[in-house]
């Protein structure tokens, strides 16, 4: 079932019930008070026929008669009239079996009224004073207008509620669905998304609601989406292209090395540009790892308590293991490490970090004649800042603005062999842990990238 038909079924239940306990207490407040007027009447016609019978003194038959002919066009009460000793002395039609039960009642209660009901008869029994005795007066009668007017209410109240319950079905399934009709919107947006399409995005509504909401959730799920696959796509695509030259040279040098080498050093010469075609492929499918890894959602990233200077000197152990000609100086510029270790506690990947500060060391020295880096950390207004310094060949402006794209070399390229990924996986993994990555750079002078991490990401 519909959201919108059981939404409306549901409210045209609830409205029923309601409904129909006002019309239930309508109709019974109607009821009760056409009973009240009819006794009411039906006292005034026992009186009226107590006074005529006691003061005209007329005999009974001529009453009788009276009474017949004026029944024919009046509702006239019948009345039977007993005396003090509970004795019939008048009656229009044979007493009922039940009057001496409530003459007893009226009596004992000393009360001057006492109504009942059987089936659609009413009755009063009145007590009566004349010459200073005592009289009983049980007058019965039918409220044949009374009950014909109840009835044909009855039926208006009836016919009314079933009418309101379909109108209010059909306006609150009308009501539903234009409520619900944003969403059936989006649900037909979203079928129309697909893997070739994912750069669509859910019209967003201007009302600021809960439709607004989800609309602004769907289309955040997309990005996310659609960035994920992207990098997917991206990575799949980069793998087939840059593996496909050093496996291209590598393969070629062998065949070579198959066909044309005769001597033993022939071989070995082919054997070297082998292994470093092999070392390239290496290095670069590492690195591609390195930026899937940084490329993950956010979410998927496991974090931890971590110092980051010791993340520093590990990064430093590793390059250091790599490359023993490398010259790596770490230095703290607050002097806080000695007072207080805790103002470099961080949460963070500790491996993804590892790598970003060893590509910022490993480029600092690559490009560097003494094969050196320099990194400065410190605490500025809680926030934690490290610098990687070197004195080497600089960065151009023109290249400045591209250096951090994936697979982008400037004019560096011919100083030493890159792939063009190391700054990218810097630059997305800082971006990660909610940092900010800068460069300062002037050609022949040197570089300085600084990484500021704010307090409010730290511990």
């Amino acid at each position: 079932m519909k959201i919108a038909t059981r939404t409306a079924l549901n409210y045209a239940i609830l409205t029923a019930g309601i409904l129909f306990v006002f019309a239930y207490v309508l109709y019974f407040v109607s009821e009760k008070n056409r009973e009240d007027e009819f006794n009411d009447r039906l006292g005034y016609k026992i009186t009226w026929r107590s006074e005529f019978i006691f003061d005209a003194k007329i005999e009974d038959s001529k009453i009788r008669e009276l009474h017949e002919r004026n029944k024919k066009l009046l509702n006239e009460a019948d009345i039977s009239v007993y005396n003090a000793d509970k004795s019939l002395m008048f009656t229009d039609i044979p007493p009922s079996k039940n009057n001496l039960k409530y003459l007893d009642k009226i009596i004992k209660t000393k009360r001057d009224r006492i109504t009942w009901q059987n089936k659609d008869r009413q009755y009063m029994a009145v007590k009566y004073e004349f010459n200073g005795e005592n009289f009983y007066i049980i007058g019965s009668a039918t409220d044949i207008t009374g009950k014909a007017h109840i009835e044909e209410f009855k039926k208006d109240v009836i016919t009314i509620y079933i009418i309101s319950i379909i109108i209010i079905f059909v306006i609150g399934f009308l009501f539903s669905y234009y409520t619900l009709k944003p969403l059936k919107d989006i649900i037909l947006q979203i079928r129309d998304i697909s893997e070739h399409n994912l750069n669509r995005r859910l019209v967003v509504p201007k009302a600021k609601d809960e439709i607004y909401e989800l609309t602004e959730t769907f289309n955040s799920a997309f990005n996310r989406l659609e960035k994920s696959f992207n990098h997917h796509r991206q990575f799949v695509t980069t793998i087939s292209h840059e593996f496909r030259t050093p496996l291209s040279t590598l393969i070629a040098e062998l065949e070579l090395a198959k066909e044309l080498n005769v001597t033993l050093n022939d071989y070995k010469i082919s054997i070297d540009n082998a292994l470093q075609d092999a070392n390239h492929a290496s290095q670069l499918s590492s690195a591609l790892l390195d930026f899937a890894r940084a490329s993950y959602d956010i979410s998927q990233i496991t974090f931890s308590d971590l110092r980051l200077d010791e993340v520093l000197a590990d990064a430093k152990v590793a390059l250091l293991q790599k490359n023993s000609a490398y010259k790596i100086g770490i230095h703290y510029m607050d002097n806080l490490a000695d007072k207080d270790e805790s103002h470099y506690d961080f949460h963070g990947n500790p491996y993804l970090l590892q790598i970003a500060f060893l590509n910022l060391m490993e480029n600092a020295c690559k490009y560097s004649c003494d094969k050196s880096c320099y990194v400065e950390i410190e605490v500025q207004n809680k926030n934690l800042i490290i610098r990687f310094i070197d004195h080497g060949i600089g960065i151009s402006e023109a290249d400045q603005l591209k250096i951090f794209d994936l697979f982008y070399r400037g004019e560096n390229k011919n100083y030493e062999k890159g792939n063009g990924i190391g700054l990218s996986i810097v630059k997305r993994i800082i971006e990660m842990h909610q940092g900010r990555l800068s460069l300062q750079s002037e050609s022949l002078k040197g570089s300085v990238f600084t990484i500021e991490f704010i307090s409010q990401n730290r511990l």
